[in-house]
C-alpha cells in the first residue's frame, strides 16, 4: 500500500472536506495525517475520511495541533519527549497520547514521533558552510564534525534518560490502543535518537509496539554531511523497520518529489517488508503535478 502525507497541502487548507477530496485525486490507497492540521480542520475531515476508500495508515505527532499552543502552525517538536524537566516531558506525553488515541479511532497502524534533541551550541551554520563551499571532506570539516559529535554525546545522557522515561509511559498506552510507535531518524545531528541511540531504545523496549521509521531525506542529509555512512541506518535497523517517509533531496534540500533529486530509491527496495508502511511526504506547497509524478516514480522504482 502506498500512502500520501497531508504535508503537501495541510498548511494552506481551510476546509477539511476539501482536503480529503484533494487526497482522493491521487493514485494512493492510504494517507498520513500530519502535524499541521488543527482541531477544526480535523473535525471537518472525520466523516469524509470514514466514507472514503482511503485508509489512514499513520499519524504524525503532535496531531491535531494542540489547542494550548496559541496560533501554532504545528510541529513534531512542540513538546519534547526528551526534556530533562519532568513537567515538560509530561506535557509531551499527554499530547502524544491524544495522537495515539486518534490513530486508534481512525484504525491507523502507527504514530510517528520526533524525540527531542540535545541542548547544545550546534554551530550548524559552520557545518552547512563546509557543505556549501565543497569542503565537507576537508580535514578541518572532519575535525569539526568529530568534535561536535563528541560534545553531543557528553551532553546527551539526561535527554536520553528523559526520552526513555517518556517512551516507557507511551508504549503502555500504544499497546492498549493497538498502535505502533515509529521512531523517526532526524535531520540535525543533535536531534534524538542519534545513530547509536536507536539500539539503546530498541533493546530497552524489545517486544514492545515500537519500531524504526526511516526518513529518506533526513538520512540523505546526514550522509552527505558525513555524519553517517551511506545506507547505514537501513542496514543496521532494517529488522525494526515499520515505515518510510519517501521524499527526494538535493544536497541539504529535502522533502522534494521523488525522482527530482539525488536519492537512489531503488537501493531502498531490499530493506522493505510486505507490511512496511510507505508514505510520500512532501514539503508544503508542492504542486499537485509534482505530487502525482512523485507517486508514479515510487510505484515504478520502489514498489515494482
Amino acid at each position: 500500500m502506498l500512502a500520501l502525507s497531508t504535508s503537501w497541502k495541510s498548511k494552506e487548507s481551510k476546509n477539511g472536506e476539501i482536503l480529503v477530496q484533494a487526497l482522493e485525486g491521487f493514485d494512493v490507497s492510504g494517507i498520513e495525517l500530519d502535524y499541521r492540521i488543527n482541531e477544526a480542520i480535523f473535525r471537518q475531515m472525520k466523516k469524509p475520511l470514514k466514507r472514503s476508500d482511503l485508509k489512514v495508515v499513520s499519524i504524525h505527532n503532535f496531531f491535531p495541533i494542540p489547542a494550548v499552543i496559541p496560533h501554532s502552525k504545528g510541529g513534531g517538536d512542540l513538546f519534547l519527549l526528551s526534556h530533562p524537566d519532568r513537567e515538560e516531558r509530561q506535557r509531551a506525553i499527554q499530547w502524544t497520547i491524544k495522537s495515539i488515541e486518534h490513530a486508534n479511532d481512525l484504525e491507523a497502524k502507527a504514530v510517528i514521533l520526533h524525540c527531542g534533541y540535545v541542548e547544545m551550541n550546534t554551530e550548524t551554520d559552520v557545518l552547512y558552510d563546509f557543505w556549501e563551499t565543497d569542503r565537507i571532506h576537508s580535514e578541518e570539516a572532519q575535525a569539526f564534525i568529530i568534535q561536535k559529535l563528541k560534545e553531543c554525546d557528553l551532553l546527551k545522557t539526561k535527554h536520553l534518560e528523559g526520552l526513555l522515561f517518556s517512551l516507557d509511559r507511551l508504549i503502555r498506552v500504544a499497546e492498549k490502543q493497538n498502535i505502533t510507535l515509529g521512531i523517526e531518524n532526524r535531520y540535525h545531528y543533535h536531534e534524538l535518537p542519534g545513530f547509536d541511540d536507536f539500539e539503546v531504545l530498541f533493546t530497552e523496549f524489545e517486544g514492545g509496539p515500537v519500531g524504526y521509521w526511516h526518513d529518506t531525506g533526513h538520512a540523505f542529509a546526514n550522509e552527505v554531511l558525513t555524519i553517517i555512512p551511506s545506507a547505514a541506518l537501513l542496514k543496521t535497523y532494517s529488522d525494526k523497520l515499520i515505515g518510510v517517509h519517501l521524499h527526494d533531496a538535493v544536497g541539504l534540500d529535502d522533502h522534494l518529489a521523488p525522482g527530482t533529486g539525488k536519492i537512489d530509491f531503488k537501493s531502498i527496495k531490499s530493506f522493505l517488508k510486505n507490511d512496511t508502511l510507505l508514505v510520500v511526504e512532501l514539503k508544503p506547497g508542492t504542486p499537485d503535478s509534482e505530487v502525482s509524478q512523485g507517486i508514479q516514480f515510487i510505484r515504478d522504482n520502489v514498489m515494482n
